[in-house]
């Protein structure tokens, strides 16, 4: 049997029973059927980049629009977008900038939108989450602050960067996003570009996808959700770290501003936890918390078009409501 399987691997199993037969074979077909199963070579391929899997990846990206005012007025405004590859599933906010740490909140605000964790987060380009990467976009130096943050969250990372003739369709989140919703389009304020990217997303999920036959994205994502892992933390909850060396005069420097530690602990290295409206400091047995500088704390502003993605609920109704 087993050479006959090795010449013909596709030889059908009533075939090899019969010529089992013929050698003198007396034994039960189930047992024999049995055995065929456990040694025929089980043939195999790569995954390409056209299968989906429910749960496995979901793609980010940032990008950026000059929207046109009914005054006249032009005005750039940054947006973040995620999409799961197999439901075709979208989440946007719009953002106050392309920042790590508002890449990283409003990641966390849209795994909770489209209710889980995937395998793997690939990103459009290395910016802002790695630091060194090759002229094909491909990152061999993590950003530190990003790779703990990946490490909390659970997530696998990995950026598909493309040039030129390789972009396929769809390959960069942020230009598909602004061709699909924001080209040729006036508003009235920032407050009716959120409205009116809202309705887009909500359009774009409840619309039937033709190489998903006939699918919605909204429909897929029932079934993509059951492959997700739960969300570990909030927005909120999620604290970047940032090695920090305590100064002569008992401080430590960050973004521009000095949080006051002991001076039983200057020239001790430690780590800073930032969060939303504060700040954490551990230096050897030396810990300090203080709240964010004015100037540098993330705060809810309350409108969709204008607040970080990350911020609490009421201001998520992008992903919230069909995102």
């Amino acid at each position: 049997m087993v050479d006959l399987l090795l010449k013909q691997p596709n030889l059908r199993s009533l075939d090899i029973v019969r010529r089992a037969r013929e050698a003198g074979y007396e034994g039960g077909k189930s047992a024999f059927y049995s055995l065929i199963a456990s040694v025929r070579p089980r043939r195999s391929r790569p995954l390409s980049e056209h299968d989906k899997v429910p749960g496995e990846i979901a793609r980010h990206g940032f990008g950026q629009v000059d929207l046109k005012f009914r005054d006249g007025s032009v005005r750039p405004v940054s947006f973040f977008v995620s999409r799961l590859e197999y439901s075709r599933y979208t989440a946007a906010s719009i953002v106050p900038d392309q920042t790590l740490e508002t890449c990283v909140r409003t990641l966390i605000a849209h795994y909770r939108a489209l209710g889980g964790v995937p395998l793997l987060g690939a990103f459009d380009r290395a910016r802002p989450i790695g630091i060194g990467s090759d002229k094909d976009g491909r990152v061999h130096e993590w950003d530190p602050a990003f790779a703990y943050a990946a490490l909390q969250i659970g997530l696998g990372v990995e950026v598909r960067a493309r040039r030129g003739a390789d972009r396929g369709p769809g390959t960069n989140l942020g230009n598909w996003l602004k061709l699909s919703v924001f080209k040729d389009t006036h508003f009235a304020d920032e407050a009716e570009a959120g409205r009116h990217l809202a309705i887009w997303l909500r359009e774009h999920n409840d619309t039937p996808q033709s190489d998903a036959g006939g699918k919605t994205p909204a429909v897929l994502l029932a079934e993509e959700r059951q492959r997700l892992r739960p969300l570990k933390l909030e927005p909120h909850e999620l604290a970047l770290r940032f090695p920090v060396l305590v100064g002569p005069r008992g401080a430590v420097v960050h973004d521009g501003q000095a949080y006051a530690m002991p001076a039983e602990s200057v020239g001790l290295a430690g780590a800073l936890q930032l969060y939303p409206d504060r700040v954490s400091i551990v230096v050897g047995r030396y810990e300090s918390t203080h709240p964010r500088h004015p100037a540098l704390r993330l705060v809810d502003a309350g409108s969709p078009s204008a607040s970080p993605g990350w911020a609490p609920a009421a201001a998520v109704p992008l992903a919230a409501r069909g995102v």
